[in-house]
Protein backbone atom coordinates (compact mmCIF):
# COMPACT_ATOMS: atom_id res chain seq x y z
CA UNK A 1 0.00 0.00 0.00
CA UNK A 2 1.40 3.66 -0.90
CA UNK A 3 2.18 5.07 2.74
CA UNK A 4 1.05 8.39 1.13
CA UNK A 5 -2.75 7.10 1.42
CA UNK A 6 -2.69 6.38 4.42
CA UNK A 7 -5.16 8.56 6.66
CA UNK A 8 -3.91 8.21 10.48
CA UNK A 9 -6.45 8.52 13.21
CA UNK A 10 -6.22 10.56 15.69
CA UNK A 11 -3.82 10.11 19.23
CA UNK A 12 -6.11 9.59 22.15
CA UNK A 13 -5.05 8.87 26.07
CA UNK A 14 -7.32 7.59 28.76
CA UNK A 15 -8.92 10.61 29.63
CA UNK A 16 -10.07 12.03 25.96
CA UNK A 17 -13.68 12.84 25.90
CA UNK A 18 -15.76 12.84 23.07
CA UNK A 19 -15.46 16.28 21.72
CA UNK A 20 -11.94 16.38 21.38
CA UNK A 21 -11.76 12.92 19.73
CA UNK A 22 -14.02 14.34 17.38
CA UNK A 23 -12.21 17.51 16.75
CA UNK A 24 -9.22 15.53 16.37
CA UNK A 25 -11.26 13.31 13.89
CA UNK A 26 -13.01 14.89 11.80
CA UNK A 27 -11.07 15.28 8.51
CA UNK A 28 -10.05 11.72 8.41
CA UNK A 29 -13.36 10.83 8.79
CA UNK A 30 -14.28 12.95 6.60
CA UNK A 31 -12.10 11.49 3.99
CA UNK A 32 -12.75 8.39 4.53
CA UNK A 33 -16.33 9.22 4.05
CA UNK A 34 -15.66 10.81 0.73
CA UNK A 35 -14.16 7.63 -0.43
CA UNK A 36 -17.10 5.48 0.45
CA UNK A 37 -19.93 8.04 -0.97
CA UNK A 38 -18.32 9.58 -3.37
CA UNK A 39 -19.95 13.19 -2.71
CA UNK A 40 -19.19 15.80 -0.59
CA UNK A 41 -22.08 16.74 1.36
CA UNK A 42 -23.16 12.97 1.60
CA UNK A 43 -19.59 12.24 3.10
CA UNK A 44 -20.35 15.64 5.87
CA UNK A 45 -24.04 13.98 6.40
CA UNK A 46 -22.48 10.60 6.90
CA UNK A 47 -19.82 11.79 9.42
CA UNK A 48 -22.54 14.14 11.43
CA UNK A 49 -24.72 11.16 11.93
CA UNK A 50 -21.85 9.13 12.90
CA UNK A 51 -20.44 11.25 15.45
CA UNK A 52 -24.33 11.41 16.56
CA UNK A 53 -24.52 7.37 17.24
CA UNK A 54 -20.84 7.29 18.79
CA UNK A 55 -21.82 10.33 21.37
CA UNK A 56 -24.87 8.51 22.57
CA UNK A 57 -22.52 5.38 23.20
CA UNK A 58 -19.49 7.30 24.50
CA UNK A 59 -19.82 6.11 28.36
CA UNK A 60 -19.81 2.40 26.93
CA UNK A 61 -16.91 2.83 24.89
CA UNK A 62 -13.33 1.37 25.84
CA UNK A 63 -11.13 3.89 25.63
CA UNK A 64 -8.24 2.13 23.66
CA UNK A 65 -10.92 0.25 21.40
CA UNK A 66 -12.88 3.92 19.81
CA UNK A 67 -11.35 3.77 16.64
CA UNK A 68 -12.51 0.33 15.68
CA UNK A 69 -16.38 1.47 17.08
CA UNK A 70 -16.05 5.05 14.81
CA UNK A 71 -14.82 3.52 11.66
CA UNK A 72 -17.52 -0.25 12.09
CA UNK A 73 -20.20 2.87 12.76
CA UNK A 74 -19.55 4.60 9.91
CA UNK A 75 -19.10 1.91 7.16
CA UNK A 76 -22.35 0.60 8.52
CA UNK A 77 -24.09 4.02 8.28
CA UNK A 78 -22.62 4.10 4.67
CA UNK A 79 -23.99 0.48 3.69
CA UNK A 80 -27.52 1.34 5.08
CA UNK A 81 -27.61 4.40 3.40
CA UNK A 82 -26.55 2.54 -0.10
CA UNK A 83 -28.91 0.32 0.61
CA UNK A 84 -31.87 2.55 0.33
CA UNK A 85 -30.22 4.56 -2.45
CA UNK A 86 -31.24 3.16 -6.27
CA UNK A 87 -28.00 1.62 -8.03
CA UNK A 88 -27.01 3.87 -10.69
CA UNK A 89 -24.36 2.70 -13.51
CA UNK A 90 -20.98 4.62 -13.55
CA UNK A 91 -17.48 4.34 -14.17
CA UNK A 92 -14.24 4.00 -11.98
CA UNK A 93 -15.23 3.99 -8.33
CA UNK A 94 -18.84 4.15 -8.67
CA UNK A 95 -18.80 1.34 -10.38
CA UNK A 96 -18.35 -0.93 -7.41
CA UNK A 97 -20.86 -2.48 -5.42
CA UNK A 98 -21.43 -0.61 -1.92
CA UNK A 99 -19.92 -3.30 0.16
CA UNK A 100 -16.73 -3.94 -2.05
CA UNK A 101 -16.16 -0.28 -1.90
CA UNK A 102 -15.83 -0.45 1.56
CA UNK A 103 -13.93 -3.49 1.62
CA UNK A 104 -11.38 -1.83 -0.79
CA UNK A 105 -10.71 1.61 1.40
CA UNK A 106 -10.52 0.23 4.30
CA UNK A 107 -7.98 -2.25 2.98
CA UNK A 108 -6.28 0.14 0.94
CA UNK A 109 -6.74 3.53 1.99
CA UNK A 110 -6.97 2.93 5.86
CA UNK A 111 -4.28 -0.09 5.70
CA UNK A 112 -6.98 -2.55 7.54
CA UNK A 113 -5.77 -6.56 7.82
CA UNK A 114 -8.61 -8.75 6.31
CA UNK A 115 -9.85 -9.74 9.60
CA UNK A 116 -9.77 -6.51 11.19
CA UNK A 117 -11.88 -5.31 7.97
CA UNK A 118 -14.19 -8.57 8.65
CA UNK A 119 -14.87 -7.60 12.10
CA UNK A 120 -16.26 -4.13 10.72
CA UNK A 121 -18.14 -5.66 8.96
CA UNK A 122 -19.30 -8.79 10.88
CA UNK A 123 -18.21 -10.84 7.57
CA UNK A 124 -15.70 -13.73 7.53
CA UNK A 125 -12.26 -12.80 6.45
CA UNK A 126 -12.98 -15.12 3.61
CA UNK A 127 -16.04 -12.79 2.48
CA UNK A 128 -13.51 -9.99 2.39
CA UNK A 129 -11.24 -11.53 0.15
CA UNK A 130 -14.16 -12.07 -2.24
CA UNK A 131 -15.45 -8.45 -2.20
CA UNK A 132 -11.76 -7.34 -2.85
CA UNK A 133 -11.19 -9.23 -5.69
CA UNK A 134 -14.55 -8.73 -7.47
CA UNK A 135 -14.00 -5.36 -6.73
CA UNK A 136 -10.22 -4.94 -8.02
CA UNK A 137 -11.47 -6.64 -10.96
CA UNK A 138 -14.19 -4.42 -11.71
CA UNK A 139 -11.61 -1.51 -11.89
CA UNK A 140 -9.54 -3.77 -14.01
CA UNK A 141 -7.47 -5.48 -11.62
CA UNK A 142 -5.36 -2.76 -11.24
CA UNK A 143 -4.23 -2.10 -7.88
CA UNK A 144 -2.23 1.25 -8.84
CA UNK A 145 -4.97 2.21 -10.88
CA UNK A 146 -6.99 2.48 -7.50
CA UNK A 147 -5.01 3.64 -5.53
CA UNK A 148 -5.13 6.62 -8.15
CA UNK A 149 -8.83 7.06 -7.77
CA UNK A 150 -8.57 6.72 -3.85
CA UNK A 151 -5.87 9.83 -4.59
CA UNK A 152 -8.03 12.11 -6.97
CA UNK A 153 -11.16 11.27 -5.06
CA UNK A 154 -9.11 12.55 -1.76
CA UNK A 155 -7.72 15.99 -3.73
CA UNK A 156 -11.78 16.74 -3.48
CA UNK A 157 -11.11 17.10 0.36
CA UNK A 158 -9.63 20.11 -0.95
CA UNK A 159 -13.02 22.28 -1.32
CA UNK A 160 -15.11 19.61 0.39
CA UNK A 161 -15.00 22.32 3.42
CA UNK A 162 -18.21 23.92 1.90
CA UNK A 163 -20.20 21.06 2.69
CA UNK A 164 -20.15 21.75 6.50
CA UNK A 165 -21.70 24.90 5.19
CA UNK A 166 -20.88 28.43 6.69
CA UNK A 167 -21.29 27.13 10.38
CA UNK A 168 -17.63 26.47 12.19
CA UNK A 169 -17.29 22.89 13.25
CA UNK A 170 -17.09 23.87 17.31
CA UNK A 171 -20.79 25.04 16.68
CA UNK A 172 -21.65 22.14 14.93
CA UNK A 173 -20.46 20.02 17.38
CA UNK A 174 -22.76 21.33 20.25
CA UNK A 175 -25.82 19.98 18.04
CA UNK A 176 -24.22 16.64 17.44
CA UNK A 177 -23.56 16.38 20.93
CA UNK A 178 -27.12 17.34 21.98
CA UNK A 179 -28.89 15.08 19.38
CA UNK A 180 -26.30 12.24 20.77
CA UNK A 181 -27.78 12.61 24.12
CA UNK A 182 -30.97 12.89 22.70
CA UNK A 183 -30.87 9.45 21.32
CA UNK A 184 -28.89 7.97 24.17
CA UNK A 185 -31.92 8.98 26.25
CA UNK A 186 -34.17 7.14 23.59
CA UNK A 187 -32.54 3.99 23.29
CA UNK A 188 -32.86 3.47 26.96
CA UNK A 189 -36.24 4.26 26.90
CA UNK A 190 -36.71 1.74 23.51
CA UNK A 191 -35.19 -1.05 25.70
CA UNK A 192 -37.01 -0.55 28.58
CA UNK A 193 -40.36 -0.87 26.26
CA UNK A 194 -39.55 -3.73 24.72
CA UNK A 195 -38.67 -5.15 28.10
CA UNK A 196 -41.62 -4.21 30.23
CA UNK A 197 -44.08 -5.42 27.11
CA UNK A 198 -42.03 -8.86 27.09
CA UNK A 199 -42.22 -9.05 30.92
CA UNK A 200 -39.06 -9.50 31.06
CA UNK A 201 -37.93 -7.87 34.11
CA UNK A 202 -34.96 -9.61 35.36
CA UNK A 203 -30.99 -7.92 34.99
CA UNK A 204 -29.28 -8.74 31.98
CA UNK A 205 -26.65 -11.34 32.59
CA UNK A 206 -26.46 -11.22 36.45
CA UNK A 207 -22.73 -11.18 37.01
CA UNK A 208 -20.27 -8.85 39.47
CA UNK A 209 -19.25 -7.67 35.22
CA UNK A 210 -23.10 -5.43 34.92
CA UNK A 211 -23.35 -2.19 35.34
CA UNK A 212 -20.93 0.44 35.44
CA UNK A 213 -20.94 2.70 32.90
CA UNK A 214 -16.98 3.42 32.35
CA UNK A 215 -17.03 6.93 31.64
CA UNK A 216 -14.97 8.87 29.60
CA UNK A 217 -11.70 9.63 32.14
CA UNK A 218 -11.64 5.48 32.12
CA UNK A 219 -8.57 3.73 30.30
CA UNK A 220 -9.71 0.58 27.66
CA UNK A 221 -8.28 -1.91 30.18
CA UNK A 222 -10.22 -0.09 32.78
CA UNK A 223 -13.10 0.33 31.40
CA UNK A 224 -13.61 -3.32 30.38
CA UNK A 225 -12.92 -4.35 34.07
CA UNK A 226 -9.51 -6.11 33.04
CA UNK A 227 -9.34 -8.98 35.56
CA UNK A 228 -9.21 -12.39 34.63
CA UNK A 229 -11.78 -14.76 32.51
CA UNK A 230 -13.20 -17.53 34.39
CA UNK A 231 -10.81 -20.33 32.54
CA UNK A 232 -11.51 -24.29 32.93
CA UNK A 233 -8.61 -26.83 31.61
CA UNK A 234 -11.28 -29.93 30.53
CA UNK A 235 -10.09 -33.29 29.09
CA UNK A 236 -11.68 -34.15 25.35
CA UNK A 237 -15.30 -35.23 25.96
CA UNK A 238 -15.86 -33.58 29.75
CA UNK A 239 -19.20 -32.06 29.81
CA UNK A 240 -19.06 -28.75 32.10
CA UNK A 241 -22.93 -27.75 32.82
CA UNK A 242 -22.77 -24.43 31.66
CA UNK A 243 -26.20 -23.00 32.54
CA UNK A 244 -29.22 -24.56 34.26
CA UNK A 245 -30.21 -27.24 30.87
CA UNK A 246 -27.35 -26.83 28.91
CA UNK A 247 -24.16 -29.08 28.83
CA UNK A 248 -20.62 -28.16 27.23
CA UNK A 249 -17.69 -30.47 25.89
CA UNK A 250 -14.92 -30.19 23.52
CA UNK A 251 -12.99 -32.40 21.27
CA UNK A 252 -10.10 -32.03 19.38
CA UNK A 253 -11.86 -30.77 16.25
CA UNK A 254 -14.72 -28.28 17.94
CA UNK A 255 -17.00 -27.24 20.59
CA UNK A 256 -20.53 -29.67 21.52
CA UNK A 257 -23.19 -28.92 23.92
CA UNK A 258 -26.45 -30.12 24.91
CA UNK A 259 -30.01 -28.53 25.36
CA UNK A 260 -33.30 -30.19 26.23
CA UNK A 261 -34.42 -28.99 22.55
CA UNK A 262 -31.51 -29.59 20.26
CA UNK A 263 -28.93 -32.20 21.94
CA UNK A 264 -25.89 -33.10 20.96
CA UNK A 265 -24.57 -30.32 18.77
CA UNK A 266 -21.68 -29.51 17.14
CA UNK A 267 -19.64 -26.57 15.94
CA UNK A 268 -16.15 -27.50 14.24
CA UNK A 269 -13.02 -25.28 13.93
CA UNK A 270 -12.33 -23.59 10.73
CA UNK A 271 -11.01 -26.10 8.74
CA UNK A 272 -8.91 -24.11 6.53
CA UNK A 273 -5.52 -24.33 8.44
CA UNK A 274 -5.01 -20.63 7.91
CA UNK A 275 -8.33 -19.50 8.75
CA UNK A 276 -7.90 -21.13 11.98
CA UNK A 277 -4.06 -19.48 12.93
CA UNK A 278 -6.10 -16.11 12.49
CA UNK A 279 -7.54 -14.95 15.62
CA UNK A 280 -11.31 -14.86 15.50
CA UNK A 281 -13.99 -15.40 17.91
CA UNK A 282 -17.86 -16.52 17.15
CA UNK A 283 -21.07 -16.30 19.41
CA UNK A 284 -24.04 -18.16 18.56
CA UNK A 285 -27.63 -17.44 20.46
CA UNK A 286 -29.46 -20.79 21.99
CA UNK A 287 -32.70 -20.87 22.96
CA UNK A 288 -33.20 -22.72 26.76
CA UNK A 289 -36.69 -22.26 27.85
CA UNK A 290 -37.47 -19.64 27.03
CA UNK A 291 -34.17 -17.66 27.32
CA UNK A 292 -31.35 -17.33 25.20
CA UNK A 293 -27.66 -19.03 26.16
CA UNK A 294 -24.95 -17.28 24.39
CA UNK A 295 -21.49 -19.31 23.59
CA UNK A 296 -19.00 -19.92 20.87
CA UNK A 297 -15.78 -20.75 20.04
CA UNK A 298 -12.49 -18.72 20.19
CA UNK A 299 -9.20 -19.42 17.80
CA UNK A 300 -5.88 -18.40 16.18
CA UNK A 301 -5.08 -17.55 19.78
CA UNK A 302 -0.76 -18.18 21.10
CA UNK A 303 -2.24 -18.23 24.69
CA UNK A 304 -5.28 -18.50 26.45
CA UNK A 305 -7.40 -15.12 26.49
CA UNK A 306 -6.79 -13.54 29.77
CA UNK A 307 -10.53 -11.87 29.42
CA UNK A 308 -13.29 -12.95 27.11
CA UNK A 309 -16.26 -10.38 27.26
CA UNK A 310 -19.61 -10.09 26.06
CA UNK A 311 -21.67 -6.54 25.07
CA UNK A 312 -25.14 -6.60 24.86
CA UNK A 313 -27.39 -3.29 24.84
CA UNK A 314 -23.71 -1.30 25.85
CA UNK A 315 -23.35 -3.41 28.76
CA UNK A 316 -20.63 -5.69 29.60
CA UNK A 317 -20.16 -9.30 31.17
CA UNK A 318 -17.20 -11.41 31.91
CA UNK A 319 -17.65 -14.74 29.83
CA UNK A 320 -16.07 -18.24 31.45
CA UNK A 321 -13.75 -20.15 28.97
CA UNK A 322 -13.20 -23.58 28.26
CA UNK A 323 -10.23 -24.89 27.01
CA UNK A 324 -8.38 -28.71 26.72
CA UNK A 325 -4.96 -29.05 28.18
CA UNK A 326 -1.40 -27.79 26.63
CA UNK A 327 -3.38 -24.54 25.66
CA UNK A 328 -4.00 -25.34 21.79
CA UNK A 329 -4.87 -21.74 20.67
CA UNK A 330 -8.72 -22.22 20.89
CA UNK A 331 -11.77 -22.85 23.22
CA UNK A 332 -14.91 -22.28 23.98
CA UNK A 333 -16.31 -18.98 25.88
CA UNK A 334 -19.84 -18.86 27.32
CA UNK A 335 -22.12 -16.36 29.37
CA UNK A 336 -22.98 -17.75 32.72
CA UNK A 337 -26.41 -16.86 32.59
CA UNK A 338 -29.59 -16.38 30.37
CA UNK A 339 -30.46 -13.73 28.44
CA UNK A 340 -34.10 -13.04 27.68
CA UNK A 341 -36.14 -13.04 24.35
CA UNK A 342 -36.89 -9.03 24.86
CA UNK A 343 -33.31 -8.70 25.79
CA UNK A 344 -31.93 -10.61 22.43
CA UNK A 345 -34.12 -8.40 20.39
CA UNK A 346 -33.57 -4.82 22.34
CA UNK A 347 -29.64 -6.17 21.28
CA UNK A 348 -30.29 -6.30 17.75
CA UNK A 349 -31.31 -2.57 17.54
CA UNK A 350 -27.16 -1.98 18.24
CA UNK A 351 -25.85 -4.94 15.85
CA UNK A 352 -26.40 -8.14 18.01
CA UNK A 353 -24.05 -9.43 20.70
CA UNK A 354 -20.66 -8.14 20.73
CA UNK A 355 -17.72 -10.61 21.87
CA UNK A 356 -14.47 -9.64 22.37
CA UNK A 357 -10.69 -10.95 23.11
CA UNK A 358 -8.28 -9.42 25.18
CA UNK A 359 -5.21 -10.81 25.79
CA UNK A 360 -3.10 -10.17 29.07
CA UNK A 361 -1.39 -7.16 28.42
CA UNK A 362 -5.38 -5.63 27.87
CA UNK A 363 -5.04 -5.42 23.94
CA UNK A 364 -8.22 -6.79 21.37
CA UNK A 365 -7.21 -9.88 19.94
CA UNK A 366 -10.08 -11.14 18.13
CA UNK A 367 -14.08 -9.86 17.82
CA UNK A 368 -16.79 -11.20 16.61
CA UNK A 369 -18.01 -11.10 13.72
CA UNK A 370 -21.34 -13.22 12.84
CA UNK A 371 -22.83 -16.45 14.51
CA UNK A 372 -20.70 -19.39 14.31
Amino acid sequence: MNSSLRIHWPARGPHIGFAAYARAGRPRLVSTALLLCGDPREAAELVRNTLVGVCARWRRIPRDDVDFYVRRSLVREHLRRAHRRKARAQEGLGALSARQRAVLVMLHWEGLGETEVSQTLGCSAGAVRSHARRGLAALGGDAERLRGLFAEAADVLKGAEVTESAVPFAVQLGAIEERGRALRRRRVGVVAAVCALLLAPTALFATNRIGGDGGAGESGAEAVGMGSSPIRVVAPGERVKAVPGVQVWLTADGRHWSTAQGPNQFSRLPENSTERRQPGVSVRPEPVKGAYFLSGLYYGLSADPALVEVTVNGREVTGSVLTLAGSPGWGVWYAPAALSTAELKASYVEGGPMVTVYDAGGKVVARSGGDG
